[in-house]
């Protein structure tokens, strides 16, 4: 986009007349300027021409596009500036029409996908079409009331375990019978352990990503085990990231308090365990419950980890044919409703890197 270009969208802006995807592209245009100052613009020009934009938004009362705080953008551009190469990516479509003969197929976002499984084997594949599972003391019903369709499920007396898995593509929510509602992101698995006269703790088990808003009972703690940590809560609402193929395991505490092996959290703070050291930083609660949020929301990390994310969410692969720096970051924010070539056309705006779709297979190329 020139600055004729950019001129006119402002004019149509202030005008009232700019449609959502015009507004998108100011958006893109600001988070570039920021970095690259393709335009002879002097800052104050800027700054005035940014405020008519940011009044009007506020005059309105309405987003038309996810965008970041200013303090937001100036870290992600000095953070770029730093690395040298960088990742900036926003909602707009505008340049990329041309692209589409590039994707032989197209694959849809992931939905309400979920596998129970009873201590006695029997698998049961949930309706997609419900959102989530309630387990009460001897039956198991969808969060709307009805029953499973595969049969009436009377649970045993003593049924002491019950797995749910999420695939890739997957999630789904569930009320445990304490009513403890979690949320479980895509490749998932949990595990609840019922009580017994040996265990009065309300315990599960937990492979993959969740949020857990749990039922506060001051007599019986409420515990999440994983293969690294051992978390103890009596009320409280928090996210726990733990899959097998990244580095670090975190717990992020939005509500309440949570004891992590030895370690205390306060409500905005994350642990992080990394090589078996952990460690208590301020959470990014934006960037933590996106997935929840049904949004992927990109503020400085490694591009591995962010495709990791997209290939859970898609079920996809991901390949790649050459090797890709280390310092490479991804900036910004898509919603996870979109089909996966959107996804991969906003990343491909930058020009850092390039895909090829093959079936369920993502080429990565430089």
């Amino acid at each position: 986009m020139n600055k004729y270009q950019l001129k006119t969208l402002l004019e149509k802006f202030d005008a009232g007349t700019c449609t959502e995807e015009e507004i998108s592209l100011l958006e893109s245009w600001y988070l570039n300027w920021q970095i690259d100052e393709p335009f002879e613009f002097d800052v104050a020009a800027t700054d005035q021409s940014l405020e008519r934009i940011w009044t009007r938004l506020q005059e309105e009362e309405r987003k038309p596009v996810k965008l970041y705080s200013r303090s937001w953008i100036t870290w992600a551009a000095a953070v770029i500036l730093i690395a040298g190469i960088g990742l900036l990516f926003y909602k707009t479509d505008y340049f990329n029409d041309q692209e589409n003969n590039r994707y032989a197929s197209e694959i849809k976002p992931g939905s309400n996908k979920a596998f129970l499984t009873l201590s006695n084997g029997r698998i049961i594949n949930l309706s997609a079409s419900k959102s989530g599972l309630s387990i009460t003391e001897n039956q198991l019903r969808y969060n709307d009331g009805t029953e499973l369709k595969t049969a009436q499920v009377i649970l045993p007396e003593h049924e002491n375990e019950i797995t749910i898995h999420t695939p890739k593509g997957g999630t789904y929510q569930i009320t445990l019978p304490d009513g403890t509602k979690v949320w479980l992101n895509a490749s998932t698995h949990l595990t609840y352990l019922g009580q017994s006269e040996k265990n009065d703790k309300r315990q599960v088990k937990l492979s993959g990503e969740a949020y857990f808003e749990v039922a506060k009972d001051p007599t019986r703690p409420f515990i999440v085990q994983t293969n690294k940590q051992y978390i103890e809560v009596l009320g409280t609402h928090f996210n726990v990231s733990n899959y097998n193929d990244d580095d670090i395991v975190t717990t992020t505490l939005l509500e309440g308090r949570v004891k992590i092996n030895k370690m205390i959290l306060s409500p905005g703070q994350q642990s992080v365990l990394a090589n078996g050291q952990a460690k208590i930083v301020e959470a990014d609660l934006e960037s933590v419950m996106d997935w929840k949020n049904e949004d992927f929301v990109f503020k400085g990390e490694d591009f591995k980890t962010s495709m990791r994310k997209i290939a859970r969410w898609y079920d996809v692969e991901i390949v790649y044919a050459t090797d890709i720096k280390e310092d490479i970051r991804l900036g910004g924010w898509v919603s996870r409703k979109s089909n996966l070539s959107d996804v991969l056309k906003r990343i491909e705006i930058t020009e850092k890197v390039h895909f090829k779709i093959e079936g369920r297979k993502i080429i990565v190329e430089r």
